[in-house]
């Protein structure tokens, strides 16, 4: 088969969703189909050179030679630099939101895309300059696979498979209607809406990462074609014999903290705090390693239970160190939620847990109970699922389940914990990437 994939994110970006879709580039070209991806060119984390150019497949930036993904490849990216904030943010919510649906809805009445929308609405234009531009070349292909990402994905992928005559398969990371939620925006959902829908009627098929938001997505157009196809982790690789520090129980998290996230990871602060009061625990003895953008948060709650001395700040790492530094920790912690409006969250985090091979403490905020991550729990025994929700009940066990890590680790120097083969094979791209082609050859 001939295969067109369209992405907003990719290789060398280091955000999570840039992994999904070059593990399935290179599985697919591996097995002998031809493979073109559609990239924006854009970054949305630092990029870095965890994943080699594969020549197998071809790679194009639709925002052309002066993208920073061309830039780099040509040693003349200067650097990455967040998106500084507007200033409209620098206002109260209260005022923030109706400004900006006062404005948005000019735009709209105006017969233009709103703010909120004009970068999807300016990158789909380059995306249907090059999809014309292969078929003008000759180009043919026989499934599009496009990937949120963005929601210039659901347009462009259609457009590319009605160009090509192909069959086209639309892949939802995550909802893209965010509901009573930090990122809530009228505008946003209303366009968010329109191309879900458009993609679930449209769409050959719709592949969604969890049960949870394949059933929001039946429950928009209950007739559609809906297959959960999870993310995953590169269970090709070989994951190196690393020794941890036999004296200390560490713990790990890399990534972003939201402030949704906090009241979590508060939980796991009062636990620690009370095992040290309680002389269960040496402060010493036990360690918090973290990196990536904004983790000052892990400061001020540590600080505001007399722990921070067990806080190690590694600062911003590459792919490389950030994997070395989960390989040296004991356990490994995912921040994660889930609401009524938002259910079935598996972070990108939760697969890179599975990858190290490391017992997995996931830290939930929300207001709704029973998460995929708790679902999961329960059938592998990955380590621990705490939802907040339920603290009262499960505060108690979180604080056991520490003590037991800590208590096994000082006294044998390291943790037995060994993943089930289950939860690797279940969650590894060879196996996701097989189901994928079986969709595929089924269309």
């Amino acid at each position: 088969m001939n295969i067109l994939i369209v992405t907003t994110y990719f290789p060398p970006d280091t955000t999570i969703a840039s992994v999904r879709p070059y593990m399935f580039a290179r599985y697919l070209s591996e097995n002998g189909h031809g493979v073109t991806v559609l990239r924006s060119g854009e970054f949305q984390n630092a990029p870095f050179d965890e994943y080699t150019d594969d020549e197998r497949f071809e790679v194009i930036s639709v925002l052309g030679k002066n993208s920073p993904a061309e830039k780099y490849k040509r040693n003349e990216y200067e650097g990455f630099a967040p998106a500084p904030a507007r200033k409209g943010q620098k206002l109260p919510r209260r005022l923030r939101i109706p400004i900006k649906a006062i404005r948005d809805s000019a735009w709209v009445i105006a017969e233009k895309p709103p703010r909120c929308i004009r970068r999807e609405c300016r990158v789909l234009k380059y995306h249907q300059k090059a999809i014309d531009r292969l078929y003008g070349l000759g180009r043919r292909y026989d499934v599009v696979f496009s990937t949120c990402g963005d929601l210039e994905n659901i347009y462009a992928g259609k457009y590319a498979a009605e160009k090509f005559g192909a069959k086209w398969i639309m892949d939802f990371r995550d909802s893209m209607i965010f509901k009573g939620s930090m990122y809530e925006d009228f505008w946003w959902n209303r366009y968010a809406k329109d191309a879900t829908l458009r993609a679930l009627k449209e769409a050959d098929c719709v592949t969604a990462v969890s049960y949870a938001l394949a059933d929001e997505l039946r429950e928009l157009y209950p007739p559609a074609n809906i297959r959960v196809l999870h993310n995953g982790y590169d269970d090709t690789e070989t994951v190196p014999e690393t020794e941890t520090d036999p004296d200390v129980l560490t713990m790990c998290y890399t990534g972003r903290i939201y402030d949704d996230r906090k009241p979590a990871l508060e939980a796991l602060a009062v636990c620690i705090a009370k095992l040290i009061a309680d002389n269960k625990a040496d402060r010493n003895r036990i360690r918090i390693k973290y990196a990536g953008a904004g983790t000052e948060a892990f400061e001020e709650i540590f600080k505001a239970h007399g722990i921070a001395d067990v806080l190690d700040n590694k600062g911003y790492l590459s792919k490389h160190d950030t994997f070395r530094l989960q390989l040296e920790s004991d356990l490994f912690i995912v921040l994660s939620w889930n609401t009524k409006q938002s259910k079935g969250i598996l972070t990108g985090k939760f697969y890179e847990g599975i990858k190290a091979g490391k017992p997995i403490l996931s830290l939930l905020t929300g207001n709704a109970p029973d998460s995929e991550l708790m679902q999961l729990q329960r059938e592998y025994d990955y380590g621990f699922c705490y939802e907040h929700i339920n603290r009262k009940a499960m505060m108690p066990e979180l604080e056991k389940y520490i003590e037991g890590l800590y208590r096994e680790k000082i006294s044998c120097g390291k943790l037995s914990y060994k993943p089930k083969q289950e939860l690797c094979d279940a969650f590894g791209y060879t196996r996701l990437s097989e189901d994928l082609l079986g969709i595929m050859e089924g269309l």
